[in-house]
């Protein structure tokens, strides 16, 4: 049992190391032949730590109104002499504060809803694509049934029963994430489970979690995180248009969607920053993330079966 498994993990382990190596070249090529590909995911990575380590930055507090300071415009100071890199609201709130206290509610929402949907439905891909029957049925007339209705009206309805609010949002959208990870991973498991070395695992007695986890999904993490870096864009735009619509994040605390339709009012009278920023700030991340995972995709190699 040992050898056996020790035989069939050799040829993997090179193989898996020479992989390694040529997608090391490859990225070196790719960011001297498309640095905007580089420039995407290192965009990208500093959105994620501002939103992890933003509140150790020297800023003023993102909730605390000063009148005096009301719509102060960028690079300028208020009359209480602070300076704010990113002008005041019409409350004398510091907008950078409040872009960064944005950032950990959105882009915290969008990784926690891309992680839940990536182990819910890839979990379920795998397990319908290996038992097939029944199973299989079961999770992709799930995955149907759900496709079938509009995901913004869906939204309206589920989050005026259940009231705005972050625990609400995020539950709705991992409740929407999964479809797409189970449907991947489906099709990647049924190619996979008629290859040689799933039926050499299964042949020596290995169980099907051992299968399934061991041997199968080592293979689709490529797709896996294209599919994750992805789809973290795409939660945080819903997060975004479902806050702007007022269904997420409450006052006073701040998202970036609820950033901006806070702003919309007030740029007729000049205040053009409060809805500019974070407006910018969701489309460059969105556009950070689906080059990032494109940038992924062909690092990987990987390709897509629906």
């Amino acid at each position: 049992m040992s050898a056996g498994s020790a035989v069939l993990r050799q040829p993997a382990t090179r193989e898996q190391a020479s992989r390694r190596t040529g997608r090391g070249f490859r990225a070196w090529r790719q960011v001297r032949r498309r640095p905007l590909y580089a420039i995407a995911a290192l965009m990208l990575t500093l959105v994620v730590l501002t939103a992890l380590f933003g509140f150790a930055l020297p800023l003023p507090a993102a909730n605390e109104p000063s009148l005096r300071d009301r719509l102060v415009a960028p690079m300028s100071h208020g009359q209480s002499g602070t300076l704010h890199l990113l002008g005041t609201d019409h409350l004398g709130r510091d907008v950078a504060a409040r872009m960064v206290a944005g950032a950990r509610v959105t882009v915290g929402i969008a990784g926690s809803v891309a992680l839940i949907g990536a182990v819910v439905g890839s979990t379920m891909g795998l397990i319908g694509g290996y038992r097939r029957g029944i199973v299989d049925a079961i999770v992709m007339r799930l995955a149907d049934l759900q496709m079938a209705f509009p995901s913004l009206l869906l939204a309206i309805f589920v989050l005026y029963v259940l009231g705005a609010g972050i625990w609400q949002l995020v539950g709705f959208l991992a409740f929407l994430s999964w479809i797409s990870f189970a449907r991947f991973a489906r099709a990647q498991t049924l190619s996979l489970r008629s290859q040689p070395f799933v039926e050499a695992a299964v042949g020596l007695g290995a169980s099907e979690r051992r299968v399934l986890f061991r041997h199968v999904l080592p293979q689709l993490m490529p797709l896996l995180v294209m599919i994750t870096v992805l789809d973290f864009g795409t939660v945080m735009l819903a997060e975004a248009g479902l806050s702007f619509l007022g269904m997420g994040t409450q006052p006073p605390d701040a998202s970036w969607g609820s950033m901006v339709a806070d702003g919309r009012e007030y740029v007729a009278a000049g205040a053009w920053w409060l809805f500019l920023t974070p407006g910018l700030a969701v489309f460059l991340t969105v556009f950070a993330a689906n080059l990032t995972s494109r940038w992924v995709q062909e690092l990987m190699g990987v390709t897509r079966r629906d």
